[in-house]
């Protein structure tokens, strides 16, 4: 299986460096739009047998733009972005200053944040939730090419399933519009890009 995650375009809550998770449903900015529509006249969507999206707008818009109106989209609620719980859509700075000590290094909220966000998603279920997904793609698609369009935090987590036992916090965030390829055959996946950008 070949399967390749793309994160959405650009939001004015990206832009506003705000917590976005699965309770906030944002559009895509008109950055966002241009700019996944740049990058989609580098792709190729002929080369997917199937493609899955977030249901979430922003994920869906930016699937319909790099599909270009060839490809079914199946929706799944397994790629909804991670859930903050009642931090969702709060900024990211002021956060920061309240709780520092679960800030990462780069500026990312870690595992920790649930100590202080009610209703949050652990590490371990969003784990497990990416693992199902990419588990059933497998035995679905073992030798087939998949097209995955979701989140930042959830493809850090898929990838993190797939290199670093479910560590999210090894792997950094991708920008809007880039793309992530991996490769796994008989069951063993390899990093092929990560991050890659296509305008």
């Amino acid at each position: 299986m070949e399967i390749v995650f793309i994160r959405h375009g650009q939001t004015d809550v990206n832009k506003d460096n705000r917590i976005q998770g699965a309770q906030v449903d944002a559009e895509l900015n008109d950055y966002g739009r241009e700019y996944a529509q740049k990058a989609a006249k580098n792709f190729d969507e002929s080369q997917f047998d199937v493609v899955y999206s977030s249901p979430m707008k922003r994920a869906v818009e930016t699937a319909e733009i790099f599909t270009k109106g060839q490809k079914q989209i199946k929706l799944d609620d397994r790629l909804l972005e991670f859930d903050f719980g009642d931090w969702d859509g709060k900024k990211m700075a002021d956060l920061a200053k309240k709780y520092p000590d679960v800030m990462d290094p780069w500026g990312k909220v870690n595992r920790n944040y649930v100590k202080y966000a009610p209703n949050g998603e652990t590490y371990e279920e969003f784990d497990q939730r990416c693992g199902e997904f990419l588990d059933e793609m497998y035995h679905k698609y073992s030798d087939k090419k998949v097209l995955v369009v979701a989140h930042g935090r959830l493809i850090r987590m898929m990838t993190a399933h797939y290199l670093t036992n479910g560590d999210m916090d090894k792997i950094d965030t991708m920008n809007n519009s880039a793309l992530t390829k991996f490769s796994v055959r008989a069951g063993i996946p390899r990093l092929i890009y990560y991050n890659r950008l296509l305008a």
